[in-house]
């Protein structure tokens, strides 16, 4: 008798359970099907080529012919409007956000940047505009729908709020494969010290708490091939690197971390002479050439 019951009550459930299952089956199909795959394109502007992330000059007098042009495609075709905001960093000094330029409402457009219109528009003046030096962007754009796309906000330093904005980091900004114009930006390298001595120069690094330099580096392109050095862990580290006979272009820069103010270190040429000390809290550009 109790298997009969049994029987009968895993029949009336197995029953149940399948009329549920139909009807949400018969349910789901009544509906649209796609329901996955339901797609709008966005506002996506970008160059037509890679834009500069550095605009080389040979002296401080060309800075302000200093003129970037590109062209802004629209590869979607629905972007209704695009504009830039500009910011830079003159002489140790933060300028901007601020709009700049005309906004673009068809595509393709020409863009071009000159160091006086920035100027105009951001309130520095030309003559301080100096190596090492950076300009950067931020583009928004609208599509047909108003919908919004922006780059994130430039990043500021102040003793109040810390750090604002998003990521401008340089492995986004200078990736030559994706030629997004939300943000973009350029600097003016250090001078080049041009048809330098040949030889084995050394870098002789010092970290003053002895715990490594806190992600700073000095950067050592020649000929347009670059090596970066550091102290990984400890309190000091010596580099030599030889420059080719024949080479063209020797340029040094560094690059800061945290705790600027444990590195210091200097450079020694070929024939012995010996540059700096740079630091503590060295600046982007070092003065190594013989007077």
């Amino acid at each position: 008798m109790k298997k009969i019951a049994f029987f009968n009550y895993t029949m009336i459930a197995t029953a149940c359970f399948l009329a549920i299952f139909s009807i949400t089956l018969f349910s789901c199909e009544d509906e649209d099907k796609d329901i996955f795959n339901v797609f709008e394109l966005g506002g996506f502007v970008r160059f037509e080529t890679p834009f500069p992330t550095v605009v080389n000059i040979a002296s401080l007098a060309e800075a302000a012919n200093i003129t970037v042009t590109n062209v802004l495609e629209a590869p979607d075709g629905n972007v209704a409007s695009y504009s830039i905001e500009a910011s830079a960093m003159v002489a140790g000094e933060e300028y901007g956000p601020v709009a700049f330029g005309e906004t673009v409402t068809s595509f393709p457009a020409n863009l071009t940047i000159t160091m006086s219109d920035l100027a105009s528009a951001l309130g520095f003046d030309i003559a301080d505009v100096g190596f090492a030096d950076t300009f950067s962007f931020t583009g928004t754009a609208v599509n047909d729908k108003g919908i919004v796309y922006k780059g994130n906000d430039r990043q500021t330093f102040t003793e109040e709020d810390g750090v604002k904005g998003g990521n401008n980091s340089s492995d986004l900004l200078d990736e030559t494969g994706y030629r997004n114009a939300f943000e973009f930006s350029f600097a003016i390298p250090c001078p080049p010290n041009n048809n330098p001595i040949s030889g084995d120069w050394t870098i002789d690094m010092t970290d003053l708490f002895g715990d490594g330099w806190d992600g700073a580096f000095v950067t050592v392109e020649i000929d347009g091939s670059t090596t970066d050095y550091t102290i990984p862990a400890t309190d000091a580290a010596t580099h030599v690197f030889n420059v080719p006979s024949g080479t063209g272009v020797l340029r040094i820069s560094y690059t800061s971390g945290s705790w600027e103010e444990e590195h210091v270190y200097t450079i020694t040429n070929p024939d012995g002479v010996e540059f700096g000390p740079f630091g503590p809290e060295p600046g982007t550009c070092p003065e190594y050439t013989s007077p």
